[in-house]
């Protein structure tokens, strides 16, 4: 066996970490989808198709998920077995899930920037994102059918065995390089799409870096879509039964490798499709307003403390001066600085009132 691990330039996945991503991904997307909306609320802001389009992407890459631990559990994925029957079986509807959650997120993503930069119909932006709009469209609607009828009228051979699936494969040649290949190029495109119209806004280099950064994260899942590249190109273009590279590997861990792979994109895609609309929400938890709320405390205490350290006249008919209350307004940060000239006690209060970004 670990001969033959050396085959492929990507290792095999094990079961612990197929498990791992399995559940992690999935409730980690659930619970960043529940905070885009919840921010939506938060904002008083109506909820957009991007918005929405993130409940059908959640629903595909949960149950992603849940065909790979069923996979894993019954020993399909991430080990080695002596048919591919099983496999082919649970990997069928896994496929459909995949490429519908990465169409969902794709058009997600697209609709968002609609909603930021668009501004007039008929500017360049608006026509390019109504193309890349068109073209993931297509691109699911082509991959769907064409993973569909990829044996042919043969649908069955899709799972009966590996034998039959290689003999009537041919019906749509080179479909699982065509599908990773374009799937990392629409990736690319969605990336690159918004920042011609960021740099030519008027803005200072340091906030379009920053805007950049904050649309670019979706970067992430482009890393794992070049990984699931490597052992979908050597797989597909090895014999399957002459002595490619294929015949010299364990078929069942090499679709484990790419189900894996294709597991972490759809998960950190549908994480990254949310974390720029949560940026107000972010933003209220920042360094700065931790750092300012601690020197807030440590202000009011040290002001308590020189209050109580204060000698106090009890001579009856003596009047005394009360220090006036200082009442701070509600949601306010503030510095409390006091100087002790003649017994009398000056309070200077530099106001910041927050304002929600």
């Amino acid at each position: 066996m670990a001969n033959l691990l050396t085959k492929l330039c990507v290792p095999y996945a094990t079961p612990g970490a197929t498990y791992a991503v399995s559940i992690t991904l999935p409730g980690l997307s659930i619970i960043f989808v529940l905070l885009r909306f919840y921010t939506r609320s938060l904002q008083k802001n109506a909820f957009g198709i991007d918005d929405w389009l993130m409940l059908p992407a959640l629903a595909t890459v949960t149950a992603m998920g849940i065909t790979l631990v069923i996979g894993t559990h019954l020993k399909a994925f991430a080990y080695p077995t002596s048919t591919m029957s099983l496999t082919q079986i649970i990997r069928y509807p896994f496929l459909y899930f995949m490429i519908l959650s990465y169409g969902f997120i794709k058009l997600s993503i697209s609709f968002f920037y609609r909603r930021l930069f668009v501004s007039s119909r008929g500017a360049w932006f608006d026509w390019a994102t109504k193309i890349s709009i068109a073209v993931v469209i297509l691109w699911i609607i082509s991959f769907f059918f064409g993973y569909m009828f990829s044996c042919g009228t043969h649908i069955s051979a899709r799972w009966i065995s590996f034998e039959d699936n290689a003999k009537y494969y041919g019906a749509l040649p080179d479909l699982n390089s065509a599908f990773v290949v374009s799937d990392l190029i629409t990736d690319i495109m969605i990336l690159c799409l918004p920042l011609p119209v960021i740099w030519n806004l008027h803005m200072t280099t340091g906030r379009k870096l920053v805007v950049t950064g904050i649309l670019a994260t979706g970067a992430v899942s482009i890393g794992a879509a070049i990984i699931k590249v490597i052992p979908a190109f050597e797989l597909t273009n090895g014999d399957l039964t002459h002595g490619g590279l294929t015949a010299h590997v364990d078929p069942e861990l090499s679709v484990t490798i790419i189900l894996f792979w294709s597991m972490i994109e759809a998960g950190l895609g549908a994480i990254a499709a949310c974390l720029p609309t949560l940026h107000p929400l972010l933003g209220k938890i920042s360094l700065d307003s931790i750092v300012n709320s601690v020197r807030s405390a440590l202000c009011l205490d040290s002001l308590h403390w020189q209050r109580s350290q204060r000698p106090v006249s009890h001579r009856e008919g003596s009047h005394t001066n009360p220090t006036p209350q200082i009442h701070r307004p509600r949601g306010s940060q503030w510095d409390v600085t006091q100087v002790k000239e003649s017994g009398i006690y000056v309070t200077s209060q530099i106001w910041q009132h927050e304002s929600m970004v």
